[in-house]
């Protein structure tokens, strides 16, 4: 039961970003007192004989130490008591003095981990800055879903001496959907950041059921509404093809799912939540091709609706419908417009680098791919000139 109630706190811990952005601090914490109950209630009756053993052993203690001295003091009185006996009669209140003073020994262990216990208590005590559970908090009526940075100036705070953004500036209009690109460290992670309000690419995944992975967006949903956005994601076949459907266990962090499974699951996560503005931070990184392409299909569906979107990507495929498509460098826009305009820029080698290895890389496939596709494709990029840069800059689409 411990092992449960630990394994929700740890949970939240992890994956603190997806319950900020979900609001979910409430039901992390419901989840968290179910548990904490059912302890109770295991525990209480345990507790009770422990405490009734403990108390009832320490009033023997005292009360046949409180009748003996009585006895001695009796004895002496009545000139029935010895030194012999008054030595006993010492060593009575010897024990009986340690037992009193044994507790006060453990106060040197208590102004030792004081320290600690405050360093936790100010975790515990710590108010928000802004409280998204404030129902006194005003609430636009309409969320339209345009987006601007203006000359933003951003590094981290532990390497404060380091600009990850310098002067950028990027506006997005309500309903479009643009692209961000350009090589590692760029800021293109950094941006998505910044939007949400804090600061791995990967698809978080509770230790829970696929049904509690999927409602954690909106819990109020109908298991109608739930199967539709599984649908949506691509979903719903494999979840249907598991002995326990919805109600399968991922295991811890989702170990018993492959990586594309547990994209399409937070995909649907996020159909359910049907939010204005979209976020996609590497949607498609760290999955095998056949499931790249499952996992590009539901991304497609899911931003076909009239949703602000930003794409954070390295995939070519991934950019091709977006309406505009914008290329980091060192922080700042080097290149901007649309996948076809920039293709037809000859200037553009971040850019043109990933198409040509992505080509070759989807004509490659798996390992069944014929080694006359890996030719062919490796030939084209080689002759296109750009093999020194493409390595030399690890340029954005090939990571």
């Amino acid at each position: 039961m411990h092992r449960k109630a630990s394994l929700v706190l740890e949970d939240a811990v992890r994956n603190i970003y997806t319950v900020v952005a979900f609001c979910a601090g409430n039901k992390v914490m419901e989840l968290y007192r179910l548990q904490l109950q059912k302890i109770f209630k295991q525990s209480f009756l345990l507790g009770m004989a422990i405490g009734f053993g403990f108390g009832f052993s320490q009033f023997l203690l005292f009360a046949c130490n409180a009748a003996l001295l009585w006895y001695t003091a009796f004895s002496v009185k009545n000139n029935y008591m010895n030194l012999a006996t008054a030595l006993k009669e010492y060593m009575v209140f010897s024990f009986a003095m340690f037992a009193l003073v044994e507790p006060f020994g453990l106060a040197p262990y208590i102004l030792k981990r004081r320290k600690s216990l405050i360093s936790v208590f100010e975790i515990i005590d710590r108010v928000p800055k802004i409280d998204p559970d404030d129902n006194l908090a005003l609430k636009p009526p309409n969320v339209y879903g345009s987006i601007e940075l203006k000359n933003v100036d951003f590094s981290y705070p532990t390497r404060p001496e380091v600009l990850v953004l310098s002067n950028f500036s990027l506006k997005v209009n309500g309903g479009q959907t643009i692209a961000v690109v350009g090589v590692s460290g760029s800021g293109k992670s950094t941006i998505i950041s910044l939007i949400e309000r804090f600061y791995d690419p990967v698809a978080v995944i509770f230790s829970t059921t696929i049904r509690e992975n999927i409602i954690y967006a909106r819990h109020s949903a109908s298991e109608a509404e739930i199967k539709e956005a599984a649908r949506i994601a691509n979903a719903h076949h494999f979840i249907s093809s598991l002995p326990h459907g919805y109600d399968t266990h991922v295991g811890m962090r989702g170990v018993d799912l492959t990586p594309g499974q547990k994209q399409r699951i937070a995909i649907a996560r996020v159909v359910l939540k049907n939010a204005p503005i979209l976020l996609l931070d590497e949607a498609s990184s760290s999955i095998e091709s056949e499931s790249s392409r499952v996992v590009q299909e539901a991304l497609d569906t899911l931003i076909m609706g009239n949703k602000t979107t930003i794409l954070i990507a390295h995939r070519a495929a991934m950019m091709r419908h977006v309406d505009n498509i914008v290329v980091l460098n060192e922080g700042r826009i080097v290149e901007e417009g649309a996948h076809d305009s920039l293709m037809a820029k000859n200037a553009l080698v971040h850019y043109r680098c990933g198409e040509l290895v992505y080509t070759f890389l989807e004509e490659a496939g798996s390992l069944k791919a014929s080694m006359q596709s890996m030719v062919a494709g490796w030939n084209r990029f080689r002759k296109s000139g750009l093999v020194r840069t493409s390595i030399y800059s690890k340029c954005a689409l090939v990571e």
